[in-house]
């Protein structure tokens, strides 16, 4: 079999996804290691990555999430994969058997070893590393692009924040100042009747005495007119 049937893309992550998402614990899980009959379709890659560590800032994460996003981690390694039979392939073959151990290891690369010759454990180590370092780069390369991200959505925060706290502190000022002017206004209300009271009781004294006066003529002329009425012929 060539080197284009091997590298048939088809598929390629089945046997990976599978182990990502297998319960370990339940019974029987545990299957025979054999060699079986190990298909030439481009195997899928297991990575054997270490628990991932969470800032203090992120919230915790489900395991399920976690898995979810190694299937995506797996596909971006499977971009890389070159061509020909290496680590990727043996990986892959390796986890069709159920697991991922030094016998299926071993049993992967023996019967992979049948088709390319030239497939040895410098080549698997070399090319190992190789995509271990390929995909950090590209970890990397997300990982700055999403701190630039992060940093931008940190900056409209802060420009929003102190926005609505200037805003917040201009209305308190308003609200201050529009207490301070209706305190004014009330004591002018209550200033009101001082100032105009004693022009009132002015006027009502003189009108009272106006009345007298005009009462007391009055009651003069009445008197002169009676006298006259009788006393004159």
């Amino acid at each position: 079999m060539g080197e284009e049937t091997a590298k048939n893309s088809f598929g390629i992550l089945n046997s990976l996804k599978k182990l990502i998402f297998e319960d370990s614990d339940a019974p029987g899980s545990t299957q025979d290691q054999q060699p079986a009959s190990i298909s030439t379709k481009t195997p899928e890659p297991v990575t054997n990555q270490p628990q991932v560590n969470l800032k203090e800032n992120v919230s915790p994460i489900g395991v399920t999430d976690v898995k979810q996003m190694k299937v995506k981690v797996l596909g971006i390694l499977e971009k890389m994969n070159e061509p020909g039979l290496d680590f990727f392939e043996v990986w892959n073959a390796a986890a069709e058997m159920g697991s991922i151990d030094a016998s299926t290891i071993k049993a992967a690369y023996t019967s992979l070893k049948y088709v390319e010759k030239d497939l040895n454990k410098q080549k698997l180590l070399t090319t190992g590393r190789s995509y271990a370092t390929e995909l950090k780069k590209v970890i990397e390369q997300e990982s700055s692009q999403k701190q630039q991200q992060k940093q931008n959505l940190e900056n409209s925060l802060i420009d929003e924040k102190n926005d609505l706290i200037n805003e917040i502190k201009t209305i308190e000022q308003n609200i201050a100042d529009l207490k301070a002017k209706l305190q004014n206004k009330e004591q002018d209300l209550k200033n009101l009747n001082v100032k105009y009271d004693p022009q009132l009781k002015d006027i009502d004294q003189k009108i009272a005495l106006g009345n007298a006066a005009v009462n007391e003529v009055i009651a003069d002329i009445e008197k002169a007119l009676s006298i006259i009425e009788t006393n004159i012929n």
